[in-house]
């Protein structure tokens, strides 16, 4: 059987073979145990009682056993002269003897031999499988449970074979559980996207309408956001028909990102060729593409408002500061006028409550007051103060609404079809809610009263003083729709970042019904039972708590001082102790001078070694793993800003 890639040639040789020891560690590890002395007290052979001692050592260390063309020199030659067992034929150390010794150190260091727990690793492994983890993790994590529940480490065939078999069985029961849930109609539409528009051979200018929806433009110009709401549209009754699909096999979403992203990387051909599991990876592809696509709209929505609120904020200052500039002047005229016609004010009231003049000269001083030249150029006044208040000097948001209602058709045309398409959802009793069922419904086409309740009261207040409502009232439907997206009050269902929290957990039926194997998975069986757990932890951070407020009211906490005058403690930072062992520090690059970027990613990958993060993205059909110079061209391409080509030109000797 062929197995998957787990590991390469360098880690496959350690893994198959003893570990390189010091002197120090094989002098620990060849050290016997009483019942393993007492044992080989009992052998009588030099092979045997050598034999015996090497595999003891060897289990220690890893939890495995070894064929003896596998020993080291060094360890049998340690062997040799500690218990004196003279000139010893390794070769004679046969299989049954090797077979007897397997079983009694496995007994009496209490391990399991893996044919006992062979079907619990391959339900674990299965597990992972379905759930479509890395092979190579798969592999990892079962060599670490082998090691935690103290069973039998088996060699790498074996456990690769168990890893290999699983993933196999998943994918066998995977496809024909989807033959027998597709019906034809579906089957005829995942054909379709084999094909071309016209009909015709597909190429460059004419390419699949798989390859075409591959293609997702994560741009903010209308057009590319146009482009993607048609994808979107196209993916829409596409997903609808599979969905269900999808649900009946249960496919964790795991499942459907790794056949996702095959699609997206392969050459259509290439999925077309695998005849059991193309309908798998295209029915994946349509989910995560539809997921995809939804997450990447609404994303260009946010921003798109963001961007709207920047530049109409930005303008709201110029404006507001160009205003002052500009009716500087007729604000003083405006303030000297107030100020006159307060102080004619003022003479006609000393007039009008004077004792000395009848009420005849009362009225006629008044009438003269009103004929005098500062009384009518009062009144022109008013033509200047509604002027004033008409760009915004009466307004207290000043001309930010009146900006945002001009700027609103190029918000439109980005996040018009994103909201008649994308299906936002929130709490029924919503107003914003009704408000975006209300705009789908009537395809954008507002009527004379649409759903105001989502609204503040100055954004009401602006649309009742607005030019063109309609547009006011988008370009602010749109600002609350990406804010309660942010703060998860819409949700769009079918999506990867976006969906309901609730989403995210396990039903209740689900728990119930598995609750026992997932604390058991998890090692959480002990809090079965929460209730005492809980009670002991809150009793030691009681008792934590009194412990700390003890030590404060008696002063000996060297971290805080009380202030004189009584009031909150201070907290003080202990200084750090000096350590006079460790060496003086030294610096990470050369001194001054000019270093190359080479130099600086290969400093910093011998410190944390990132570039073993950087890992084929197919877990099953991996070419060689290429040089690490290959890596920091690449790491300098893209970070430098010039592109693999460019950078492929200047390295030509790196591969």
């Amino acid at each position: 059987m062929r197995y998957l890639p787990l590991l390469d040639d360098a880690q496959r040789r350690a893994f198959d073979h003893p570990p390189k020891w010091t002197a120090a560690q094989r002098k620990l590890y060849c050290s016997l145990p009483d019942w393993a002395t007492q044992v080989l007290g009992s052998l009588v052979t030099p092979h045997s009682r050598g034999g015996f001692v090497l595999q003891v050592s060897y289990f220690q260390a890893t939890g495995r056993f070894f064929s003896t063309d596998r020993f080291r020199a060094a360890d049998g030659a340690y062997v040799q002269q500690r218990y004196r067992l003279g000139n010893v034929e390794w070769a004679r150390y046969d299989k049954a003897t090797r077979f007897h010794h397997r079983q009694l150190i496995l007994q009496q260091f209490g391990v399991a031999p893996f044919e006992q727990v062979e079907a619990a690793v391959r339900t674990q492994v299965t597990h992972f499988a379905r759930q479509q983890m890395n092979p190579v993790a798969v592999f990892c994590s079962a060599v670490d449970t082998l090691r935690a529940r103290r069973w039998e480490v088996p060699t790498y065939a074996a456990l690769a074979g168990v890893v290999t078999e699983a993933f196999r069985t998943v994918e066998q029961q995977l496809t024909t559980q989807l033959a027998a849930l597709l019906t034809p109609a579906v089957r005829q539409q995942l054909d379709a996207l084999f094909t071309t528009d016209a009909e015709e051979p597909a190429h460059p200018h004419r390419p699949y309408r798989l390859t075409t929806l591959k293609r997702s433009l994560e741009l903010m110009r209308p057009s590319a956001i146009r482009a993607n709401v048609q994808d979107y549209a196209v993916l829409q009754p596409l997903f609808t028909q599979v969905y269900p699909v999808v649900q009946a096999l249960d496919l964790p979403e795991e499942v459907v990102r790794y056949y996702a992203r095959y699609v997206e990387r392969a050459q259509v051909f290439q999925v077309r060729q695998q005849a059991d599991k193309k309908y798998l990876m295209v029915l994946c592809f349509v989910v995560y593409q539809y997921y995809q696509v939804g997450d990447l709209l609404t994303e260009t929505l946010q921003q798109a408002v963001q961007t709207h609120r920047n530049a109409a904020q930005r303008e709201t200052q110029e404006r507001v500061y160009r205003q002052q500039q500009d009716t500087a002047g007729q604000l003083r005229e405006l303030l000297d006028g107030v100020v006159r016609h307060g102080t004619a004010l003022a003479q006609l009231e000393d007039v009008a409550f004077s004792f000395a003049h009848t009420n005849e000269e009362k009225v006629a001083a008044l009438l003269a007051w009103l004929q005098t030249p500062e009384v009518t150029t009062f009144g022109e006044l008013r033509h200047t103060a509604q002027q004033l208040r008409k760009t915004g000097g009466g307004s207290a948001s000043g001309p930010y609404y009146q900006v945002v209602e001009e700027r609103s058709r190029a918000l439109q045309r980005r996040m018009g079809e994103i909201l008649r398409r994308v299906a936002y959802e929130g709490a029924p009793d919503s107003p914003l809610a009704q408000a975006l069922a209300y705009y789908r419904a009537r395809d954008g086409q507002l009527g004379s009263h649409p759903p105001t309740g989502f609204l503040k009261p100055a954004e009401r207040a602006a649309l009742g003083e607005a030019a063109s409502p309609v547009s006011l009232y988008k370009a602010l439907l749109a600002g609350h729709v990406a804010d309660h997206l942010k703060a998860g009050k819409l949700n769009l269902l079918h999506s990867l970042r976006y969906r309901p929290f609730d989403t995210y957990l396990l039903d209740g039926a689900t728990w119930e019904r598995q609750r026992d194997a997932l604390l058991q998975q998890t090692n959480l069986l002990e809090l079965r039972a929460a209730g005492p757990w809980l009670d002991a932890l809150q009793a030691k951070l009681a008792a934590a708590f009194a412990g700390t407020f003890d030590r404060l009211a008696a002063g000996t906490n060297p971290g805080v001082k009380t202030r004189a005058g009584g009031g909150r403690p201070r907290f003080l930072t202990p200084a750090r102790p000096a350590d006079d062992e460790a060496p003086p520090p030294r610096p990470l690059f050369p001194g001054p001078g000019l270093i190359s970027l080479h130099e600086v990613l290969h400093t910093v990958n011998q410190a944390c070694r990132f570039t073993d993060c950087l890992q084929h993205w197919s877990p099953r059909h991996r070419p060689p793993r290429p040089a690490e110079r290959v890596f920091f061209a690449g790491v300098m391409a893209y970070g430098c800003n010039l592109g693999l080509t460019r950078m492929a030109h200047a390295t030509k000797h790196v591969a």
